[in-house]
């Protein structure tokens, strides 16, 4: 047998051991650690993106006004919010930052101040304190952390938003605040005082929506948050590779 022929064996051999070894391997490489598929990461994205356009169409539906946001438009209020935070901004200052921004993106809004922000959280206390019972504390900075690490662990746990939480409000109760329940007429006179408050003191055009409007509202964009949990789970769980194939497939979606 001439050397020719051996090196042509050889290159077939290896190339057979190459596909085996794929072939075996595969799963392994481009699945995930319990036995999912990348296409269950795929059909899990498709559904979150069905049911987030069933809630636009239910908002236009119910005469919401949705922002025409840019992706870029989206990541700068997101990137401002998060900077804002960090250098320990002020709620009311995060709000007004935020509004000046949509305002500039081209959306109909008041052009509020942080101090005008402030009253109306100030007018709203002040209506829930005297009118339903409610007790606001301020919270040192070890509660609210206690509160966060809480959040945090029972999320990790795969614990539901009404086991969250009930489990705040006992905590902040432990505190010395006061959250109590209410009745559907209570939380409908809340609602009408607030927005009767905003549309007539500070400029806001608000939709008329139902008690029933919204709780469908709640409730589909709780679905939403539920099905991006098991997203968030799922790519937790897989390799690396297909973490790039996803990733890949999801910008290539949105272009």
């Amino acid at each position: 047998m001439n050397k020719k022929k051996i090196i042509a064996i050889f290159v077939i051999f290896l190339l057979i051991g190459t596909t085996l070894a794929a072939t075996v391997s595969a799963k392994g490489l481009f699945g995930f650690k319990d036995g999912t598929s990348y296409r269950d990461l795929i059909n899990k994205w498709k559904e979150i993106r069905q049911e987030k356009q069933e809630l636009r169409d239910m908002l236009e539906e119910y005469g919401v006004e949705l922002p025409d946001l840019t992706r870029e438009q989206k990541r700068e209020i997101l990137k401002t919010i998060i900077q804002s935070r960090r250098q320990g901004a002020e709620r009311n200052e995060i709000l007004e930052i935020v509004f000046d921004l949509l305002i500039e993106f081209g959306m109909d809004l008041p052009d509020l101040t942080s101090e005008q922000f402030s009253e109306i959280r100030e007018k709203t206390v002040t209506m829930l304190e005297e009118n339903y019972g409610f007790v606001f504390i301020e919270l040192t900075y070890e509660q609210k952390q206690e509160i966060r690490n809480t959040i945090k662990e029972m999320k990790r746990c795969g614990a539901t938003k009404e086991e969250i939480k009930a489990a705040i409000i006992e905590l902040y109760e432990s505190y010395g605040g006061v959250i109590p329940e209410l009745s559907d007429l209570e939380k409908e006179e809340i609602h009408n005082f607030i927005v009767n408050m905003l549309e007539s003191d500070y400029g806001f055009d608000l939709p008329d929506l139902t008690l029933e409007q919204r709780e469908t509202l709640k409730n589909k964009k709780s679905e939403i948050r539920e099905l991006q949990k098991e997203l968030r789970q799922i790519f937790k769980n897989v390799r690396f590779i297909t973490k790039i194939r996803f990733l890949i497939y999801v910008r290539r979606s949105l272009n």
